[in-house]
């Protein structure tokens, strides 16, 4: 029972996090609801994020695998819905330069130091000067906030969908405002974490109920 316990330990985060993401797929399908299930699956990974840098991580194993599935599943909650558009090609210009400076940027600093290696697993702090840091300090999420930014430029989407885009937005700052801060005031990172998501829940809340765009999408996807 012990080795189980241990386990069950370092993934706690990890079980949260899943446990809510199921909750809510399944809330969606039985409700048929698929806007519902839009929202609040794209943003589970901001919260694993500010949970792991506010609070530390047991596993950074089981920390930067959980991050990436959760990240891949909110970039596909968002496509979903913005594949129904017709396309808007600066939209997709802007979006496709996004994503691909934030993967110069992940590439050059190594998958490590891209979950908070150092705020996390200890390792040594290092000077990057390959582009795109020899022109800015934080690449990924001016990339993050490019590519989300970028899908408003379209405007069959941004009528419907402007929130969920605006949300992205937002919480990606958030993280640059955590970062900036750093580990040593994990206290005001706590707290102000736990504000950002009670306004981000309130915002898709409001967004979702008034929004009769949203109760067609789930009609016609139900």
């Amino acid at each position: 029972m012990s080795w189980i316990r241990s386990i069950l330990d370092q993934c706690r985060p990890s079980v949260a996090c899943w446990t809510i993401v199921a909750a809510v797929l399944a809330g969606a399908a039985i409700g048929r609801e698929p806007a519902v299930a839009v929202y609040l699956v794209s943003f589970v990974y901001y919260g694993l994020y500010w949970y792991a840098f506010a609070w530390g991580v047991d596993s950074f194993r089981v920390f930067k695998r959980d991050a990436l599935l959760l990240k891949a599943l909110s970039v596909a909650a968002l496509a979903f819905v913005y594949l129904q558009v017709p396309p808007d090609f600066l939209s997709l210009g802007v979006i496709a330069l996004g994503i691909l400076l934030n993967a110069r940027a992940a590439a050059v600093l190594g998958i490590d130091r891209t979950y908070y290696g150092q705020e996390l697993a200890g390792l040594a702090a290092r000077r990057i000067t390959e582009f795109p840091y020899s022109l800015m300090s934080h690449p990924m999420i001016v990339g993050n906030v490019m590519a989300f930014g970028g899908t408003l430029l379209n405007p069959e989407f941004s009528a419907t969908w402007w929130p969920l885009a605006a949300l992205h937005v937002v919480l990606n700052l958030g993280l640059l405002a955590m970062e900036r801060a750093g580990p040593r005031r994990r206290p005001a990172i706590r707290l102000a974490g736990l504000l950002v998501f009670a306004v981000t829940a309130a915002t898709a809340t409001v967004a979702i109920g008034n929004d009769s765009d949203l109760s067609r999408l789930t009609r016609e996807t139900s």
